[in-house]
């Protein structure tokens, strides 16, 4: 009987070895948030980094040569392309830990290096993407005046005029594929790049509308992408910030506060001028 366990035990451990010594050797598909190996010791040389990672991190919902499957939308069409890819990326909004899980701010589990995300992108771009080419931005973009104008008359509805964000009650793009539903508000951008603000801008990620270049010139998205960097970093030397919500805050602040003290000064100088209250022991009558 002995023998019997001691037998089937020892055929246990070598499948156990062997499974595992086939699961360190393979080469896919895997989770994104667990990369096997990096990529560098993965590629034949340093033109396939791109290919590598996005059969290994990518292809599984995008499919191998981005077409898209019904997990995912395909990456060659419409807005999708060079700009839509490194936005995604820069953003870590992807590779998601599941399909269906919402495509938000910082919500990857993987965060590419600068050249990892330029090889992913560079190697997409060979798919003949329809999608926009990076946007080229000036070191010396026009005056903050301009981007305030532009930001105020096409931004400013959804993502407040402080870059806060806000409450969104729009649908989900038409032929946009989303199980998790459209996003409910507009994200903050106050700790948005500039790249990222003009990447965003021509390829409207989630319910965000699409600015061609017959709506905002490079100079428009230059100018907006300016002043968006400028309100992540302004001082407030008139007081407190109070969120930079705007007169919300400040009448609340106004009421509950100036109110409550008014009431409690009030109430002291009507209890010192009043009658005086009577001796220990003696009930008023």
């Amino acid at each position: 009987m002995k023998v019997r366990w001691l037998a089937a035990f020892a055929v246990g451990s070598l499948l156990l070895g062997a499974g595992v010594a086939c699961t360190e050797h393979d080469v896919g598909p895997f989770h994104a948030s667990v990369p096997p190996m990096p990529a560098a010791q993965q590629a034949g040389h340093p033109g396939d980094t791109g290919k590598v990672l996005y059969l290994r991190d990518c292809a599984w919902c995008h499919g191998a040569q981005a077409e898209g499957t019904p997990r995912a939308p395909d990456l060659r069409s419409g807005t999708r392309g060079p700009a839509d890819v490194d936005f995604v990326l820069r953003t870590r909004r992807m590779p998601l830990r599941k399909p269906d899980d919402p495509m938000r701010r910082n919500g990857a589990t993987t965060a590419y290096s600068d050249r990892d995300r330029e090889a992913i992108v560079g190697y997409l771009a060979t798919l003949d993407q329809a999608g926009p080419p990076l946007p080229v931005l000036s070191p010396n973009p026009p005056p903050l005046s301009q981007g305030a104008e532009l930001y105020l008359a096409n931004c400013a509805a959804c993502h407040s005029s402080t870059g806060i964000g806000g409450t969104l009650s729009a649908a989900q793009q038409a032929g946009a594929v989303s199980p998790s539903g459209p996003e409910p508000f507009a994200p903050a951008i106050t700790s948005s790049t500039r790249q990222e603000v003009a990447e965003a801008i021509r390829v409207g990620p989630g319910t965000m509308p699409v600015f061609g270049e017959k709506t905002l010139t490079a100079d428009d998205v230059n100018a907006i992408a300016a002043y968006v960097k400028y309100l992540g970093r302004t001082a407030d030397p008139g007081g407190l910030t109070l969120g930079h919500i705007g007169p919300v805050t400040e009448g609340a602040v106004g009421w509950l506060i100036g109110l409550g003290l008014l009431i409690a000064v009030t109430r002291w100088i009507g209890t010192r001028s009043g009658e005086e209250p009577p001796p220990k022991g003696e009930v008023p009558e």
